[in-house]
């Protein structure tokens, strides 16, 4: 027969896992009671062994219980003990339990503490995990595996002094059954849950003006976004849009990104404020060889060729000067980039000089008679083939290759046969650099990419009827 005494006490330690809710950011401890550590309790006896004492709780989420918390308290001195079982079971009715959910075998029992357990085995290696839904209520119940004397100085479950809320604390009593535990407490049993549940997410904000949708918390506070609250999401968010320095015509200001693109600005930096030399950069004065930091306009109005935003003098050069590599192998002191691209060369970096620059023999076409190989160099195709060196870069297949019988009728649309006017015209119109074209037509050198009087006297010196 089950005899119920209670022993009022001043505090209660809590120990062992009782710190466990700030351990997981995403756990949340589920409880009827308002005990807390160091405050009024009382000792709930005598039990029988057997006998279940047990809290009907309620999931705040769809999620899954991960450990079950008991109180467990006595007068003083009181040595732990090895309890029956702790069961779940399902809450959908009052007082009696549905099916059981879980079973966690022979839990040790420590006095002046709030015990918690995670596994279902005395050896700890099944955890316990029981999936629940939003609002779903389930039971927490201690079963005894030895009798309680809790005025004789015996351990057992204790509860708070705030009163018992009806439907929330349940007995099994031998004999009696399953019962409303409150016809005998006036306070709410200190047994609760540990529930894993999911982590709110909404939108987030970020510093760069996008939003991002299912984050939480942490993850846009990570980012240095701003939260937008549980559950929301983009489609209703407008997300502040940064500013940053924007400079339009050298003048600078505060815009958007996207606004000052619109205006023809060049867009800085998020984050980024006007000063003095916001919209200044390099400025290359070719009447003068010189460079100055000023704005674009001023840089245009000056004749200057403006280098960037931001760019200074001193990480550029705005004049260089050094060696050119041209096509034939040969090498160029003292060109510039563009000289030396006139020339179909290559230029090889500022301040640099032929003597210390290797420039690359060129190769072209080999004709032997009719027949075009390569690609040879020059003394290749001559000396150790004893062909005829097509030109640099000229490849088989190109018009006016081996075999053919009049390679100075060069005129567009004429192939007359006739070397006349019309082809010497032609050389004359095309004078100069011109790349690869049909003008330079000297087979000494040829392709050399400029038309001039080797040219003019090849034209000549083929006049007439040939083929």
């Amino acid at each position: 027969m089950l005899t119920l005494l209670r022993k009022p006490v001043a505090q209660v330690i809590c120990g062992l896992l009782c710190m466990t809710n700030s351990a997981r950011a995403v756990e949340i401890t589920v409880q009827n009671d308002s005990f807390v550590s160091g405050g009024p309790a009382v000792i709930v006896g005598d039990f029988v062994p057997g006998e279940e004492a047990g809290a009907r709780l309620t999931s705040p989420c769809n999620g899954t219980i991960v450990a079950v918390q008991i109180g467990w308290l006595s007068s003083g001195g009181a040595s732990p003990t090895i309890e029956q079982a702790i069961h779940i079971y399902n809450g959908a009715t009052f007082p009696t339990p549905g099916a059981q959910l879980a079973l966690l075998e022979a839990p040790l029992m420590t006095p002046g503490a709030l015990n918690e357990f995670r596994y279902l085995d005395e050896q700890q290696s099944i955890p316990l995990s029981v999936p629940v839904t939003a609002g779903q209520q389930f039971y927490v119940t201690l079963e005894f595996a030895n009798a309680t004397d809790v005025l004789g100085g015996s351990a057992s479950v204790f509860r708070d002094v705030n009163g018992c809320q009806p439907g929330k604390n349940v007995l099994f009593a031998i004999p009696g059954g399953w019962l409303n535990f409150c016809i005998f407490l006036t306070g709410d049993l200190v047994i609760r849950a540990v529930i894993d549940c999911p982590a709110a997410t909404g939108a987030c904000c970020l510093p760069s003006g996008t939003c991002s949708d299912a984050q939480t918390l942490q993850q846009c506070q990570a980012q240095a976004g701003t939260y937008q609250g549980d559950n929301s999401n983009c489609s209703g968010v407008n997300c502040p849009q940064p500013t940053g320095a924007c400079c339009i015509n050298g003048v600078c200001s505060s815009q958007t990104q996207a606004n000052c693109i619109a205006q023809g600005g060049t867009f800085i930096g998020v984050g980024l404020i006007c000063g003095g030399n916001t919209c200044r950069g390099a400025c290359c004065i070719a009447a003068t060889e010189q460079c100055a930091f000023v704005t674009e306009p001023v840089c245009a109005g000056g004749g200057g060729v403006f280098q960037g935003i931001g760019v200074e003098c001193n990480s550029i050069v705005c004049f260089p000067i050094g060696a050119c590599c041209l096509p034939d192998g040969a090498c160029a002191d003292g060109q510039s980039p563009e000289e030396c691209e006139a020339l179909r060369g290559t230029f090889q970096g500022d301040q640099t000089t032929c003597a210390g620059s290797s420039c690359p023999v060129p190769e072209g076409a080999c004709c032997q008679g009719s027949n075009c190989f390569g690609p040879l160099s020059q003394t290749d195709c001559e000396l150790a083939f004893g062909g005829v060196w097509q030109g640099p870069n000229s490849i088989c297949g190109a018009p006016d290759e081996c075999g053919d019988s009049c390679p100075a009728d060069i005129a567009p649309g004429n192939g007359d046969g006739l070397v006349n006017v019309a082809d010497l015209l032609f050389v004359i119109s095309n004078w100069g650099p011109c790349g690869a074209c049909a003008a330079d037509v000297a087979p000494q050198p040829n392709g050399d990419g400029v038309v001039n009087v080797n040219d003019l006297l090849f034209v000549i010196s083929n006049w007439g009827p040939c083929g």
